[in-house]
Order: C-alpha cells, then structure tokens, then sequence
C-alpha cells in the first residue's frame, strides 16, 4: 500500500465525511456507500470496542459476540496502541 495514497485517500474521506449536514444524511450516505455486510462488520467492531472499554476480558467478548479472540486482540492493540480515537469516540457512547 502506497502510504501518500492512503493518507490522501483518508484525507478526503475526513473531510466529506466531516461535510454531512445531519444525522439522517450521514445515515443515508452510509445507507448508499457500504453494503449490509460492511454496515454488520463496523457495527460488529464497535460493540468488541465497547465491551473492551467496559473492561470485559477478551474471552468473554469473543464468546459472547462470536469473533475469534485474534481478532479481539487485535482490536485491543488498536485501542492501546492507535490514534486513541476510537477509544475517544466510543467512551461518549458507553
């Protein structure tokens, strides 16, 4: 992956992602852009993310949401180790 790309990319996504007027057009804009699938698979990272958070162990959100505690892990790194963002964003949600 080309890293001027990526930044570039995710640049321009920020900022029409930041454009979106209101709760229904961002809602209809995802609506439009992802597929069901991506639309079970983020909501699906959120709700590991958040029981994270909630300090619940890997084992148990992996049992309890039926994702592999790999991909657990992974996300537990993301929220140790990222941007701390994402942690962030969801904490105003918990």
């Amino acid at each position: 992956m080309n890293k001027n790309v990526y930044s570039k990319d995710l640049s321009s996504l920020s900022k029409l992602l930041f454009s979106i007027d209101n709760q229904k057009e961002l809602h209809d804009f995802l609506e439009d852009i992802l597929t069901p699938q991506e639309i079970i698979w983020i909501s699906e990272r959120i709700s590991l993310c958040r029981e994270l958070l909630k300090g619940k162990t890997q084992r148990y959100i992996s049992s309890k949401l039926w994702i592999s505690i790999t991909t657990v892990n992974r996300w537990s790194r993301m929220l140790q180790f990222g941007t701390k963002a994402l942690g962030n964003v969801l904490k105003r949600f918990i």
